[in-house]
């Protein structure tokens, strides 16, 4: 198998695996109990149990998104990253908010435009968005491609670093698709990863402890909506290639 983040082996990557395996079984025990606890009007903990039963799900979804990247990264096959995607949805429905998970949602927002995932799935992320009464173009954009009935429609992103340069991407598309791809490109090169410097996993490979790959999944959701030639990011860092393209030529 051949991986697709070269900054880690797959033996790391599959090493990591295991341990994300192993700590969403221990968070679905944990949850499970609580649930049961719940019924039986047993408190567990100092705080509600249906507060802690929260806060768990919320790091399940974590733990499972941080799977499913590695999967990506270390080469697994998209049909099988299908079923986990669908896995996340039900996992994150009613445990989000915009604090602290924009790039979260964002990422599943693109995912789901690449792997042509059911409308229900993008019905049941954007209502979250609605009932968190957000407003971001880039969210709006990728939405209306799936959800003709979308309303919202902001002209700003909430993170214009690096995400401003989405919108240009997507409003020179109007005057040439070549502009479009090169925009693009640049954003890749020169303005995605070091946008995000503050998150957590900037510059992980480093540490050689735990890294499950550097992806603008936006990038290739903007490729596929706009109707992009990509020929020119393939195997460029960053660009998920392989999700944007993994359905073609297939019965």
């Amino acid at each position: 198998m051949e991986t697709r983040d070269k900054l880690f082996t797959e033996e790391q990557y599959r090493k990591q695996l295991a341990g994300y395996s192993k700590r969403c079984k221990q968070l679905e025990s944990s949850i499970m109990e609580i649930i049961n606890a719940e019924k039986e009007h047993i408190q567990l903990y100092s705080a509600p149990n249906s507060n802690v039963a929260y806060n768990k799900t919320v790091t399940l979804f974590g733990c499972k998104l941080n799977s499913f990247l590695t999967k990506y990264s270390v080469g697994e096959d998209m049909a099988k990253l299908k079923d986990d995607y669908n896995n996340l949805v039900k996992t994150l429905t009613n445990h989000w908010t915009i604090t602290g998970m924009y790039v979260q949602m964002l990422w599943m927002l693109s995912i789901g435009i690449m792997l042509d995932t059911d409308e229900q799935n993008i019905r049941i992320l954007s209502s979250m968005i609605d009932n968190e009464n957000v407003n971001d173009a880039l969210y709006d954009f990728l939405i209306k491609y799936r959800l003709t009935d979308w309303e919202r429609c902001s002209d700003t992103v909430l993170f214009p670093v690096p995400y401003q340069s989405t919108l240009s991407i997507i409003s020179s598309n109007n005057q040439s698709k070549e502009l479009s791809i090169q925009k693009l490109e640049k954003y890749l090169k020169k303005e995605w990863y070091r946008g995000h410097s503050d998150c957590a996993w900037h510059d992980d490979h480093k540490y050689g402890i735990r890294h499950d790959g550097y992806w603008s999944f936006e990038s290739g959701a903007l490729v596929k909506v706009l109707g992009l030639d990509d020929t020119s990011l393939k195997g460029l860092p960053y660009y998920p290639y392989d999700m944007v393209h993994w359905n073609e030529n297939k019965i």
